[in-house]
């Protein structure tokens, strides 16, 4: 049976519930965090010009059966000011999210999430232990505040034998 998926916004549910954004056995590995220009794709989502300086986060989620996602946020730049801890290469204990909304105020509070099959790039392709365009499962995650500004956007490519599964309660 496919290993279950923690997917980004199970995770924003997960820290608002438990305190930690983390299933029992998942751990995190951080690869790079910093000031990067957007590209197309992360201007668009952000609504900021290409080019545009953003904060770039890059983790690695694992578990017992290896690696369950790779997951790429950006937010704007001006958030590094408020909070420097998201260009540092480290944990952040309350993940970005929480924050996000310790420093600022802004509460995530509406999202839209895609789901796509996507060819693995180049840079992601190794993280994952697959080979640069394996067609993969891909979320893309759009947050916005209490005030309607968005303040991150995150594309997750999934782990192989990952199962995408969501259950609700109907009353």
């Amino acid at each position: 049976m496919p290993s279950k998926l923690t997917t980004g916004p199970d995770r924003l549910q997960l820290q608002r519930t438990t305190g930690s954004g983390f299933r029992p056995g998942e751990r995190v590995e951080i690869i790079s965090a910093g000031i990067v220009p957007a590209d197309s794709e992360v201007a668009d989502a952000l609504e900021v010009e290409e080019g545009a300086s953003v904060v770039q986060r890059r983790r690695r989620y694992l578990d017992e059966d290896g690696v369950i996602a790779l997951s790429t946020s950006w937010l704007p730049g001006e958030l590094a000011e408020a909070a420097p801890e998201l260009i540092v290469t480290g944990p952040l204990p309350k993940m970005t999210f929480g924050l996000i909304e310790d420093r600022t105020g802004r509460r995530a509070v509406k999202r839209r999430d895609s789901v796509s099959i996507e060819e693995l790039p180049e840079d992601v392709a190794p993280l994952l232990e697959l080979a640069p365009g394996t067609p993969v499962l891909s979320m893309a995650d759009h947050y916005w505040d209490q005030n309607g500004q968005i303040t991150e956007y995150a594309r997750d490519y999934m782990g192989p034998g990952r199962v995408l599964a969501a259950e609700y309660d109907l009353q």
